[in-house]
């Protein structure tokens, strides 16, 4: 299912500019309508976690090429390929940094929770390398300025949480290799060719979802982490 995955992001990334080169000689005019880009994004990245911890904070980076169809003046359509990293968050070991800060109150809870957190933690110090697919639609809301809403899956080359067995029954969303995302970006166009925006990422699948009974008699709690991010971009049509 991996090699299928790569091998279609792939075809369609060295094929589509062909396609539209074909387009271009049967139907010049229309043509005109395509305009091929590519975008630089730098993202602040935020896991949201269900547990009774700050959300794990790190940097993204991403680069996309693709095109937009202009169906007229105010509406566009987009389509492109992009491919990143999300940088790992330093490991803290958490619980010698609890006892550490002298702080005891609500030590059980944290007791409770503490081997899931320290193994996010660990989970999440990894960088993580991907390729996504990202169609959107465009609006020309005014002169200047273009809202952009959109969706991308994204596929991780390496699954974002290992599968592991708990005691007792589970549901879970472990051991994911892709996930989906809902966006939307607002755009400030410098020039025909330049545009410079601020665009927020939110996950509509989970990286990791998963109810946990242990054997301790804690009560039964609910793991999950969805990712969101806030970036900056610029992009340059040609």
């Amino acid at each position: 299912m991996k090699i299928i995955a790569i091998t279609v992001l792939l075809a369609v990334g060295f094929n589509y500019q062909y396609l539209f080169s074909q387009n271009q000689s049967e139907n010049k005019d229309n043509y005109s309508n395509f305009q091929n880009y590519i975008d630089f994004n730098m993202k602040l990245v935020d896991f949201e976690n269900s547990l009774y911890v700050s959300d794990f904070k790190t940097t993204e980076f991403q680069i996309e090429n693709g095109f937009h169809y202009h169906i007229n003046k105010l509406i566009d359509v987009s389509f492109g390929i992009n491919g990143g990293v999300i940088l790992g968050i330093p490991y803290e070991n958490r619980l010698q940094a609890y006892f550490n800060s002298g702080n005891v109150s609500g030590l059980d809870t944290f007791l409770k929770y503490y081997d899931e957190i320290d193994y996010l933690d660990q989970t999440l110090a990894k960088t993580r390398f991907y390729i996504g697919l990202h169609p959107q639609i465009g609006f020309n809301i005014a002169d200047k300025w273009k809202l952009k809403l959109g969706t991308e899956i994204r596929y991780f080359f390496k699954p974002f949480f290992e599968e592991r067995s708990y005691f007792g029954n589970t549901y879970r969303e472990d051991g994911v290799d892709y996930i989906l995302l809902g966006n939307v970006g607002l755009n400030y166009i410098l020039n025909e060719n330049i545009s410079i925006g601020i665009n927020y990422d939110r996950g509509i699948s989970y990286l990791r979802r998963i109810l946990i009974i242990d054997s301790d008699g804690n009560e039964p709690y609910t793991s999950s982490v969805t990712y969101h991010s806030l970036g900056l971009n610029i992009s340059y049509s040609f």
